[in-house]
Formats: structure tokens, sequence, C-alpha cells
């Protein structure tokens, strides 16, 4: 369930047009962040993967909005 609103909330702020690109971008960056603030050393592998999925949707969501970021980025998980 958490992973569909992460994803929905993604999607939703890459989609709203009365902001800059900039501040969209921030956005979406600082929700990926707030992902990994939220892991622990007692979070679990699944959770772990979760949240590495989520940072990817994130970012092609990113590359949406601002191709050469987002491409470096997904790149730079790839890696």
């Amino acid at each position: 369930m958490e992973d569909t609103t992460i994803r929905q909330l993604a999607e939703k702020i890459a989609k709203d047009f009365a902001i800059s690109v900039k501040e969209r971008t921030d956005l979406l960056l600082q929700l990926d962040a707030n992902q990994y603030t939220n892991l622990g050393i007692d979070s679990l592998v699944g959770e772990k993967k979760k949240v590495k999925s989520d940072s990817k949707y994130i970012y092609r969501m990113i590359q949406g909005i601002d191709e050469s970021l987002g491409k470096s980025l997904v790149q730079a998980m790839d890696v």
C-alpha cells in the first residue's frame, strides 16, 4: 500500500505544472531522501528493495521533467 502511495505522490508532484521544473525536481528528490532517511539498521531486506524500487521510479519521474538529470540519476543507480 505504501508503495502505491509514494508512487502516486511522485506522479502528483511531477504533473503539478503550477510549480517550476526546479521546484518539482527538488520535491521529488526530497521525497526520495525521506524514504532513505526512514530506513534503519532494523529494516528488512524487502523494505530496502522497495525503497530502491521507489527511488528508481522517482528518478524516472524526474527524467520526464529534466531528462539529463533524470537519466544520470537512473544510470547511477544501475552501477
